[in-house]
């Protein structure tokens, strides 16, 4: 730390000295996490590459939903920072500190949001095409908030619907475009669904996904033909409900048997919002997560007080 001070460049060139003592302090704060963190996961493998591609992150241009790859790198180094911050404060009081490193209170709070920082960038900013996904899906969800605003309102009061919501607009995202960035993201989620291979052959390989493309398409069909802008209505739908009155209008413009199949496909969209959600919560917790944050537009985090 006090060579990091020394070298204080926002960002040390790759062979510097400033670069070696950083390694250095990062490969110290994981075998103290693994130590430590208690509440946490005490993960020891929290490497430099996560803060390398936060920084990276935030000097690469992203045109499209650009505030995720901004607020995951930002969090890494905010983390970065308060735990270097906590680190200085201690050492001037290193008679406060209990030798039982589980039992100072916020040396344990900075290693928990510090591993959490690091998993979160590990998973995103460490792979590009994962966090081009997340941005594509992002600026889906933007656009869904203009054509069905109750989602933006969801998303305000953190309405416990949104996280009903939520993982329907992720498959219909998909859906609209399943060849797109936005994949990828549903690739991670949903691996057994799709080929090995990384490529979009994954859609050919699973017969019921391939039914859900093909469900998707005449729906689009249906309601483009009779009620307006069909993505919009379909948005529409999966926001405020098939029976709600905010949706009565698209209802309206359908026949009988129209009405059906747009109910029974949106009966097939939740099965798959659900699998999306069970399949490995941890990691559907995590991306909601960091969607639900972005979009509420939070503050950057603030430098903790500080506590022993």
């Amino acid at each position: 730390e006090r060579q990091l001070l020394v070298d204080s460049a926002a960002e040390p060139a790759p062979d510097s000295s400033a670069a070696v003592a950083e390694r250095s302090f990062l490969d110290i704060v994981a075998r103290l996490n693994s130590v430590a963190n208690h509440k946490g996961k005490g993960r020891d493998d929290l490497r430099c590459e996560v803060l390398n591609a936060a920084r990276a992150a935030l000097r690469r241009t992203q045109p499209r939903g650009h505030r995720v790859a901004e607020v995951l790198a930002k969090d890494v180094l905010a983390a970065y920072d308060a735990m270097r911050l906590y680190l200085r404060k201690a050492g001037t009081c290193l008679d406060h500190v209990d030798p039982h490193l589980c039992n100072n209170v916020g040396l344990v709070a900075r290693l928990v949001d510090y591993e959490e920082s690091w998993e979160v960038g590990s998973r995103y900013l460490s792979r590009s095409e994962l966090l081009d996904a997340i941005c594509d899906v992002f600026g889906e969800l933007r656009e869904a908030g203009d054509m069905a605003p109750a989602f933006n309102n969801m998303v305000e009061d953190c309405d416990v619907e949104l996280f009903m919501v939520l993982p329907r607009l992720v498959i219909l995202g998909f859906l609209a475009d399943p060849m797109g960035k936005r994949s990828e993201l549903v690739r991670s989620l949903l691996p057994h669904r799709f080929a090995p291979s990384g490529d979009t052959a994954g859609m050919k390989v699973d017969p019921e996904l391939k039914a859900l493309y093909r469900g998707y398409k005449e729906i689009i069909r249906l309601l483009g033909a009779n009620a307006g802008p069909a993505n919009v209505a379909l948005v529409r739908l999966a926001v405020h409900g098939v029976f709600s009155p905010e949706a009565a209008d698209v209802q309206d413009a359908l026949s009988i048997e129209n009405s059906k199949a747009v109910r029974e496909f949106l009966r097939s969209v939740e099965q798959w919002s659900l699998e999306l959600q069970r399949h490995c919560p941890e990691d559907w917790n995590q991306c909601s997560a960091i969607l639900v944050h972005c979009l509420t537009e939070h503050e950057p985090k603030q430098m903790p007080q500080f506590q022993v």
